[in-house]
């Protein structure tokens, strides 16, 4: 791989969260870990955790995780003890967005960070920067003019998205932004 694919690969905006990791299985290094899929068909080698900002590879122990239990967990080979665990707890899994896609949605609102979005409504574009998945009101942050809005995302009419320019329109209520 040369650092221009790397690179590419790290890049945050490539990437997709696809699941969270809740916290430690056992004392064996196992974790609890809520996907946005059903975790039956996962089968990718590695995954990337975000730790501190920072996209962290680690491999996937497939032989000692259960994908198909009521409450899945992984075993990932770099970690072994119940407090290294326990140190991954509540960080984000997540997958190169050529890989992602085979099990998620990559329209869906919540994997768009980093597109710019443009309201029709108001005229106002700002550049998608975080999702807050809030039970019963999940919001996306917008940085507009170096402000931060919140908007609910039951509120968003998405128009069109263009993956290749990471643009989305949408049509928000007016006074939203």
């Amino acid at each position: 791989m040369t650092f221009t694919e790397a690179k590419k690969l790290l890049d945050p905006n490539n990437v997709i969260q696809i699941g969270t990791i809740l916290k430690p299985h056992g004392y064996k290094g196992q974790v609890y870990v809520h996907f946005k899929f059903d975790p039956e068909n996962f089968e990718e080698e590695s995954v990337f955790v975000r730790i501190n900002g920072w996209l962290i590879p680690f491999f996937v122990d497939f032989e000692n995780s259960n994908l198909y239990a009521a409450k899945p967990f992984l075993k990932i080979k770099e970690i072994n003890t119940e407090d290294q665990a326990h140190k991954l707890s509540h960080n984000g899994i997540f997958l190169p967005r050529e890989l992602a896609e085979k099990y998620i949605d990559l329209n869906s609102i919540d994997n768009l960070i980093g597109y710019t979005l443009e309201d029709i409504t108001s005229g106002k574009t700002g550049q998608i920067t975080e999702f807050e998945d809030i039970p019963k009101n999940p919001l996306i942050k917008l940085d507009i003019d170096s402000q931060e809005h919140l908007v609910p995302v039951n509120a968003i009419e998405v128009i069109n998205i263009d993956n290749a320019a990471k643009h989305v329109k949408v049509r928000l209520p007016l006074g939203l932004l």
